[in-house]
């Protein structure tokens, strides 16, 4: 994270041309909170640093990560980060989109909004029929995927609170109604 405080600056004063009170400001805390993060004085709460990326529109990745370049690429969106395809993804592409270099390597230009599918999902996509079964599908896929989400969210919640000890502990009731009732005999 060595090169964090001078991807602020740069995103700041190149990318958002704003002056650091606005950003501060905009970000809700102090200009030299923000002065603090560009000088790399001081490192962003994990808070601040999702604050950071919403408002820069870059991924944690970009900024905390001292390989990237300073100037982000397409795939250092915030707003991308859910169209981000990794290995082992199937992509939607059309007709005519496959091109084959004179080495026989094959390319494709990855499309804004195009559809990409994990391995079993693809296993399904193969089988829809036309476009209104894939874009069904594909609506099934995130339900379900949001619905597993949900279920493992609710799942940890109720494992951290079955870890968690009880404020109250018995023997120090006990510890202090035996005081209260010595106080009260004496």
């Amino acid at each position: 994270m060595r090169r964090l405080h001078l991807k602020l600056f740069f995103l700041r004063t190149r990318v958002k041309r704003e002056a650091q009170g606005i950003t501060a400001k905009t970000l809700g805390v102090r200009p030299a909170t923000m002065s603090h993060l560009e000088q790399g004085r001081s490192l962003p709460t994990l808070p601040m640093l999702l604050a950071l990326c919403k408002h820069y529109d870059v991924t944690p990745t970009y900024l905390l990560d001292d390989e990237r370049p300073i100037e982000p690429g397409n795939r250092d969106r915030w707003s991308e980060r859910d169209g981000v395809v990794a290995r082992g993804s199937w992509l939607e592409v059309g007709d005519g989109a496959l091109v084959t270099t004179h080495d026989g390597a094959r390319l494709v230009a990855v499309q804004p909004g195009a559809r990409f599918f994990d391995g079993n999902a693809q296993a399904q996509r193969m089988i829809c029929a036309n476009a209104n079964a894939a874009r069904e599908l594909e609506s099934s896929l995130h339900a379900a995927g949001r619905q597993r989400d949900r279920e493992l969210e609710e799942t940890l919640n109720r494992e951290l609170l079955g870890q968690r000890k009880p404020r109250n502990k018995p023997v120090a009731r006990s510890v202090l109604k035996s005081a209260l009732a010595h106080a009260a005999q004496a």
